[in-house]
């Protein structure tokens, strides 16, 4: 369900290797539950030590806090987009170009409770506010009606890659909420690839990187 890619005494980089929520919910299971068998501290800490969450049907790696206090400097780090997080990615179609930026803001859907949607002027349909929304991508790899993307989201959005590239006409393969293609994939072909962020005890940058690929991401789920 998870490997460790990284450990010091503050913190733990683990590999999200299946397709399942990140931390439990009232009765339902999650990745929480396998790690605090392993490291039982956690079960002391907000929200099991998780700095971040990963959508249900992403894959990778993750950031998670072995003590509170640690816990605390680590997220203040994200709100103050101070972690780097870089994501791989494999989409429907050949994208043209070699790189860009997707800047659209993100709302709820007000057609579906579960989906995010990308607003464009004079468009109306959706719920709440607003929030700003930066995808930045390139292009990896083209094979036949398909491309593999590096992306990097400069804000935090829920869904926001997922939604964003299916606002440009090429939705992450195995994608349930935002792509219409029936495909044979296990789950959303997308990967927290790496993340970088500065210690807040020792200043020394950390960076954990994901053993998955685009290409063995479901070997744990086959």
């Amino acid at each position: 369900m998870f490997r460790v890619v990284y450990e010091d005494e503050n913190c733990l980089g683990i590999d999200k290797l299946l397709p399942i929520p990140s931390i439990r919910q009232g009765t339902s299971s999650g990745l929480s539950d396998d790690i605090i068998l392993e490291y039982p501290m956690l079960s002391k800490i907000l929200d099991f030590g998780f700095t971040h969450r990963l959508d249900n049907e992403t894959l990778g790696v993750m950031l998670i806090a072995k003590n509170a206090n640690y816990y605390e400097k680590i997220r203040e780090l994200f709100r103050n987009k101070k972690v780097d997080k870089t994501y791989h990615a494999r989409v429907r179609g050949v994208v043209s170009g070699d790189e860009g930026v997707i800047d659209d803001p993100i709302a709820h859907s007000k057609k579906s409770i579960k989906k995010m949607t990308v607003i464009k002027p004079g468009y109306r349909i959706y719920r709440g506010e607003p929030r700003p929304a930066i995808t930045s991508w390139k292009v990896l790899n083209r094979r036949a009606e398909l491309t593999d993307l590096e992306l990097k989201a400069k804000t935090g959005v829920r869904h926001q890659i997922r939604v964003h590239l299916q606002s440009i006409g090429h939705p992450i393969c195995g994608d349930p909420l935002y792509s219409d293609y029936s495909e044979d994939y296990p789950s959303l072909m997308l990967i927290s690839k790496v993340i970088v962020f500065k210690c807040p005890v020792t200043e020394k940058e950390i960076k954990l990187m994901s053993t998955l690929n685009l290409d063995n991401m479901f070997d744990s789920i086959r």
